[in-house]
């Protein structure tokens, strides 16, 4: 869907909502989702301001169940993560510390030569 299609698809959703919600004909819920977008003051932006709310509230609260669903999985996994990089620090210690060839050398040797 192009930016341009959900922009008139939005706008069909907030008109059907007004006329739905509201009572408002649907001339007067097209006008003042038009007004709305072109940052006019009409006699009705304010419920466009309001549905618009309401459908984004809509729309958030399944995420918002997901996202509390997960916090003691993500908790869980972060403190996973950490003992994980406590455990590793001893190791990356001793590895850092044996050196068997300068910092600037290669690991695989001298590059061919060419002819």
């Amino acid at each position: 869907m192009t930016p341009e299609q959900a922009s008139a698809h939005a706008a069909l959703v907030l008109i059907r909502r007004l006329v739905r919600t509201h009572g408002l004909s649907v001339e007067d819920a097209a006008t003042a989702v038009a007004q709305r977008r072109r940052r006019e003051d009409g006699p009705h932006t304010h419920l466009v301001v309001a549905e618009a709310h309401a459908v984004l509230a809509e729309a958030m609260a399944p995420i918002r169940t997901f996202m509390e669903a997960m916090r003691p999985v993500a908790k869980a996994a972060a403190a996973a993560m950490a003992e994980l990089a406590r455990a590793l620090q001893p190791v990356a210690r001793q590895v850092a510390t044996v050196r068997d060839r300068p910092a600037w050398a290669s690991p695989y040797g001298p590059p061919p030569r060419r002819r």
